[in-house]
């Protein structure tokens, strides 16, 4: 079957010069009956010196678009322009056709000359300064557009910074603690805590990584959280299958994760569960963390919410939306909830 395609620049530019050509030879023809070789070449004049004109208004408007913008300097060069065509009209006609009264058929139609003259610059011009105006504002769009991912890409970068100090501090004060009374427990963390900064340091902000991904790494975490709170702190993940394969910004699930230790683990004795679940729904992937929560406790704790704050600004950056991280707290469970959206 065959396809339909749109007429090149080219195409179009020779059919609007020969309808020019065309309508106005049967148009001097018909009204003044002559010659189709005259009207032919008067039409030729026309159309060649008009086609000359525009292309002067193309070179102006490219090269001197600020100054060609100018609404009084746009006319009056219009003005100046139509003047030249006609004058030269004249005189290439006077000393090309050599027919017994055409000089006075192209004196008698000078006005109507003049008005189409009027007509077809003008319209080129608009459509030039149009055609230019949307090239530089897609120009200024694009700009502004790549200022703005630069912008963000930097502020994604400085969250991502504030989240590993955080969490590294953390992780050397408790290998400090370790190293005088375990050694080995102590060498064991500082090698699962150089695997963790390892798989950090190969993600890319700007290229989501499945989910099951983010939880191995996330497991190493944990591992290192575990030396730290041993038997006290046990999680347990219970993920769809299908969201396994769905992807989510890289090092998303450890803040959040951070943040339910510090809500469930610290100045408490007992053991203390946390539960990490994901599910697809609605064409999104839905995640939530949940752990015992002690309001008490917790009014008293500065710096609380750290993490989930920068999780927050992530996902706004990255999605452009403010809805995706989502806190309850209810019955001493604080529930953390996490929607992605998915292509």
């Amino acid at each position: 079957m065959k396809t339909f395609t749109l007429p090149t620049k080219a195409q179009l530019i020779f059919a609007a010069i020969a309808w020019f050509v065309i309508s106005n030879a049967f148009q001097v023809m018909l009204v003044y009956q002559v010659s189709h070789t005259f009207s032919g070449i008067d039409t030729c004049i026309t159309a060649c010196l008009l086609a000359i004109a525009v292309f002067f208004v193309y070179i102006l408007q490219r090269y001197s678009a600020n100054y060609f913008n100018n609404l009084f300097t746009r006319i009056g060069l219009l003005g100046v322009l139509i003047f030249k065509v006609v004058f030269l009209q004249k005189f290439l006609i006077s000393r090309l056709v050599y027919a017994p009264g055409y000089e006075k058929i192209v004196a008698d139609t000078m006005i109507i000359r003049m008005f189409t003259a009027f007509l077809v610059m003008s319209f080129y011009s608009f459509v030039l300064w149009l055609v230019f105006y949307i090239k530089r504002t897609d120009e200024q769009n694009s700009l502004k557009l790549s200022a703005e991912s630069s912008l963000r890409d930097a502020e994604l970068m400085k969250l991502r910074q504030q989240i590993q100090p955080h969490f590294l501090f953390n992780s050397l004060n408790s290998i400090n603690a370790l190293i005088g009374s375990e050694p080995l427990l102590a060498r064991k963390m500082i090698q699962t805590l150089s695997d963790f900064l390892r798989g950090t340091l190969k993600k890319d902000e700007n290229n989501p990584v499945p989910l099951e991904e983010e939880i191995e790494l996330l497991k190493l975490y944990l591992d290192i959280e575990k030396v730290r709170f041993g038997h006290r702190m046990t999680v347990d993940f219970n993920v769809e299958a299908l969201a396994l394969e769905k992807k989510v910004p890289p090092m998303l699930l450890q803040p959040v994760v951070e943040n339910a230790i510090k809500f469930g683990l610290y100045n408490v004795l007992e053991e203390v569960k946390i539960n990490i679940s994901a599910s697809v729904q609605h064409n999104a992937l839905n995640i939530r963390v949940t752990n015992p929560f002690d309001e008490k406790t917790a009014v008293t704790r500065q710096g609380e919410g750290f993490g989930l704050s920068l999780i927050q600004r992530r996902l706004q950056l990255i999605y452009h939306r403010t809805d995706l991280l989502k806190i309850q707290k209810q019955d001493g469970v604080f529930t953390t909830i996490i929607i992605i959206p998915q292509a």
